[in-house]
């Protein structure tokens, strides 16, 4: 095949939704929270630890996104660029209210992630698969906002490091530093609560 063929297929469905974000198309904005949505809600969950307090960033963001489209250059993809306003959202609100979630046994803190327990058969029955996610989520919420939102975008969103880097505007080795210290604190924090 010729160079020439490639560029006759035209462009990505991503490419297309951008130009359509960039002339304010309203119905590529719902098709962004379509394609994101869960994803930009889960980060500004984890972050804000307020399900009201999130669903704001997350709508606050789309407005963001709405507004900074014509601008955007698309060298990134369209997920990297709307989980980066979100989590730019969530730190300017971490930094206006003095974060505090109050004790972990009022909080339900499974239901608040939306985490499912769907364990597999062959775990150990004595295993108590709630009990130990609730624990980790706690330990989640008391990492400092930096490292948590590190683990959140790679660890539960799956992103790349490169992707997580261009989220938090950083670089990949300033992101593995982050994830190795958050996740030791982790590791520790579960020790602690069901031994080794």
């Amino acid at each position: 095949m010729s160079d020439g063929a490639e560029a006759d297929l035209g462009p990505t469905p991503e490419q297309e939704l951008i130009a359509r974000l960039r002339t304010r198309d309203l119905e590529a904005l719902g098709e962004i929270y379509r394609l994101h949505g869960a994803a930009m809600t889960t980060l500004a969950r984890s972050l804000l630890r307020d399900p009201e307090e999130a669903a704001d960033a997350v709508e606050d963001s789309l407005l963001r996104i709405h507004d900074g489209a014509p601008r955007f250059r698309g060298e990134r993809g369209l997920k990297t660029w709307a989980l980066r306003i979100v989590a730019n959202r969530c730190r300017d609100a971490l930094r206006r209210r003095r974060f505090s979630a109050g004790p972990p046994e009022m909080q339900d803190p499974i239901a608040e992630s939306g985490l499912r327990v769907d364990p597999v058969e062959q775990w150990d029955q004595a295993m108590d698969a709630p009990r130990l996610l609730a624990a980790l989520e706690r330990a989640i919420g008391a990492l400092p906002a930096g490292q948590r939102e590190a683990v959140v975008l790679r660890d539960r969103l799956g992103l790349s490091y490169e992707e997580v880097a261009e989220a938090m505007g950083a670089s990949p080795t300033a992101v593995k530093s982050k994830l190795h210290r958050a996740r030791e604190k982790l590791k520790q924090a579960l020790r602690e609560q069901f031994g080794e």
